[in-house]
Order: C-alpha cells, then sequence, then structure tokens
C-alpha cells in the first residue's frame, strides 16, 4: 500500500507541474498588478481537482472491487456484481464534481482577463471498446528440479477474447492552446474473458507429466477472469488545422490500478470454487496509449470523438499449492471515445 501511494504521489507532482507550466504567459509585462488570469486560477484549480480525484478515487475504486467480489461470492451474477463495483467510484467521482463546483464559483478569484487564446476544459466521455488478451504468459512459481533457475512450467496464450460489461467511462481536465494540448485523464474499466477455446503452449512439468512446447486446449468459461481498472494519466496532442471540426493527434500514459478476480485458482486449475473467489489481487502497473480525435466547437463547449488503440498491462500470481504461478499479460483494447467538454471558465 505504501508503493501504491507513493506511485500516486509521483503522478500527482508530475500532472501539476506538466499541466501547471508547460504553457507559458502570465509576465509581468503582459498583465497588469493583481490581474487573475485563467492561467493562475486554473493552476488553483489543479490543486483542488488533482488531490481529490487521486486520493478518493483510488480508494473508492478499492472499495467497489471489494464488493463487487462479495457479490460474487454471494452468488450475484457477473453482471450484478459489476453493478455494484461501479456503483462507489462514480458516486465518490460525483461528490468530488459537486464539491469543486461549488469551491470553483465561492472559494476561487474569477479570471479578469479575456484571453480566448487558450482553452482550459473539462471532460466526460463514454465509448465502446474492442479489445483482447495478447501473450498470456504464465509460469510456476516453484523452480524446476532440474534446473534450479527455471520454473518448474511455463505457458504461453497467444490470444484470449474479453468483453465488457459496461463501456470505459472518464473524466479529464486540460488546456488547449492553437497548437497544442494536454490534460490529466481518470477512467474505469471493466472487462472479462469470454467463453471460448484457449490455445496454449506448454512446457514442463505439470503433476508428474512432462511438456514439451506441446500445444494444448484449454475451455475457457465465460468470467474466468475478472477485470477492473482505473487509470490515471497525462495526455499530450497536437492541435491540426481546422476544416469544420478540429483534429488532433497524441499520446498518454500513466498508472493503472488493476484488480484480477476469478473463481476459478488458474488456468492451470480451471475447477471453479462456489461460493469463494480463488483469486483476488489488486496490482498497480503501467498503460499507454495513442489517440486521434476531433472536436466540434462551441461558443463554451465542445463535442469530440476519440479513437485511441490502448496496452494495459497486468501481472499478478494465482493457483493454489503447488499449481501456484506467476501470470503477466497485456490488455490491449481499441477505443472509441464518445465526450462532451465545457470550457472551466
Amino acid at each position: 500500500m505504501a508503493k501504491l501511494f507513493q506511485y500516486f504521489f509521483c503522478l500527482f507532482m508530475f500532472s501539476s507541474v506538466s499541466l501547471s507550466n508547460i504553457y507559458s504567459g502570465d509576465s509581468t509585462s503582459q498583465v497588469q498588478q493583481g490581474t487573475v488570469t485563467q492561467k493562475k486560477a486554473f493552476k488553483e484549480y489543479l490543486k483542488i481537482i488533482l488531490p481529490a480525484n487521486m486520493f478518493f478515487g483510488p480508494y473508492a475504486f478499492m472499495y467497489g472491487v471489494t464488493i463487487g467480489g462479495q457479490a460474487i461470492v454471494d452468488g450475484d451474477s457477473p453482471l450484478k456484481a459489476n453493478t455494484k463495483w461501479l456503483v462507489a467510484p462514480l458516486l465518490a467521482g460525483a461528490l468530488i464534481q459537486v464539491k469543486t463546483f461549488e469551491i470553483k464559483k465561492y472559494v476561487l478569484k474569477k479570471p479578469t482577463d479575456d484571453d480566448n487564446s487558450t482553452l482550459y476544459y473539462n471532460i466526460f466521455y463514454v465509448g465502446p471498446d474492442i479489445s483482447s488478451i495478447k501473450d498470456f504468459n504464465a509460469e510456476s512459481a516453484f523452480p524446476s528440479r532440474e534446473i534450479p533457475s527455471e520454473p518448474l512450467w511455463t505457458a504461453n496464450v497467444v490470444e484470449a477474447e474479453t468483453g465488457t460489461d459496461y463501456p470505459p467511462l472518464g473524466y479529464r481536465a486540460g488546456f488547449s492552446t492553437s497548437s497544442f494540448g494536454m490534460d490529466f485523464e481518470m477512467s474505469l474499466l471493466a472487462h472479462h474473458t469470454l467463453k471460448q477455446t484457449a490455445y496454449y503452449n506448454l512446457q514442463g512439468e505439470i503433476n508428474n507429466v512432462d511438456f514439451n512446447n506441446d500445444v494444448l486446449e484449454f475451455d475457457l468459461p465465460t468470467h474466468f477472469l475478472m477485470l477492473h481498472s482505473m487509470y490515471m494519466g497525462i495526455n499530450a496532442y497536437y492541435v491540426l488545422p481546422n476544416f469544420g471540426v478540429t483534429p488532433y493527434i497524441g499520446a498518454g500514459g500513466g498508472a493503472l490500478l488493476n484488480s484480477i478476480q476469478s473463481q476459478y485458482p488458474g488456468p492451470a486449475d480451471a475447477v471453479q470454487e462456489n461460493g469463494a473467489l480463488a483469486l483476488d489481487a489488486m496490482e498497480l502497473n503501467w498503460g499507454y496509449h495513442g489517440m486521434v480525435g476531433f472536436r466540434y466547437m462551441r461558443e463554451k463547449s465542445f463535442y469530440y470523438v476519440e479513437l485511441r488503440p490502448t496496452f494495459h498491462n497486468f501481472q499478478y500470481e494465482s493457483g493454489l499449492d503447488r499449481l501456484k504461478e506467476h501470470d503477466q499479460f497485456v490488455l490491449q483494447s481499441f477505443q472509441i471515445q464518445l465526450g462532451v467538454g465545457k470550457n472551466i471558465f
């Protein structure tokens, strides 16, 4: 947990410095003494929203994961369990937004400049997600008898299909000039493996049976793995020439708070444990994405659609007893964000 908050603190500091200082202005020769510029107001705004989102957001996410996991144990359907999971972080986000609005309205000084060259915005978005698990690698937690430096066995699944019960939901806050933009993003994502036949390469020894790069079949039930993530990161992009809509292209990256849950001990042991979670892991990892988007600008707001390939890394331990294993994979997806942005000031 200490390591977790260290990562969040580093991300908070990086976000604050990046979003506050990347855009230059506010020199004493440009503004009068005592003038409250939009840039100054935006810095104060960041000091409010970043700590609130990066502390209460992960806490609510972890609380929601606990509720959803208990729902599975109690016999609820995965859809009902995911609904219970989603309520906690969404409620926390709504409360943060209400308090932020009140502070912005009654506490923050309103900008007195009329500089419209930079757009300071909030965004809320939703969108479909096409995803799959790529290059699932598992290895025994125990060493080989013949070569102690090697694991007892290793397995690899090239690809496994995944689906969603709810589309990704997210929030972004940042700025955009006529040529460059940057924003902070938080999002909620929930994926699960679909019912399918997976093929994997197995090498080593399992239950006193030797394998030598044998290709085996594995019938995955639906929701074999239930994946929940909270993403917190930074996006940077270039604004391209306007042609009725405003296009942009960029990339982003950040921290992932990943929850991996299952009623099955692990891929090496697919016997469902009724009334229990055989796997309940929470890990911190990293993800990144590219993005191409188009904005339709209004006077104080805009609508946008954004296409982004994403790559989210997962690492955790699963399995029981002699079948305990270390697992890692990349959740690769193609997201289509549909969102509404509004000028903060």
